[in-house]
């Protein structure tokens, strides 16, 4: 088992110089840092791409990371993405949403994040 905490720190502060230069607001909202996951590497891959992608897509907006007991969120106020584009960022394990007004939300679910066996 992994501490999660961990690994949301690490991607977090990878990304928040590209944020600060992109003159995005990145903010981290983890009100239980002991839960633990079996699948880091899978993790963080999802994490870097969907953060990156929040990052690259906003332009002075505000991009949230939100940690929950079985999700990850992240929050992206700066863009909207077509439904198409939406349905082929989503998969079992991700779900991204997106409205005018709103902006993008990808949850990606922890629950899923352990090897099939």
């Amino acid at each position: 088992m992994h501490r999660l905490s961990l690994i949301v720190s690490e991607i977090y502060n990878k990304f928040l110089p590209l944020a600060e230069n992109g003159k995005v607001q990145l903010s981290l909202d983890f009100p239980d840092t002991t839960q633990e996951i079996d699948d880091p590497e899978t993790l963080k891959a999802d994490l870097e791409q969907h953060l990156n992608s929040a990052l690259s897509r906003s332009k002075g907006g505000k991009v949230t990371v939100t940690v929950r007991k079985n999700q990850i969120i992240i929050t992206d106020t700066g863009t909207v993405l077509s439904k198409p584009i939406c349905n082929l960022m989503s998969n079992a394990r991700i779900q991204v949403k997106s409205r005018i007004g709103f902006g993008t939300t990808v949850v990606i679910n922890l629950a899923s994040t352990k090897n099939p066996e």
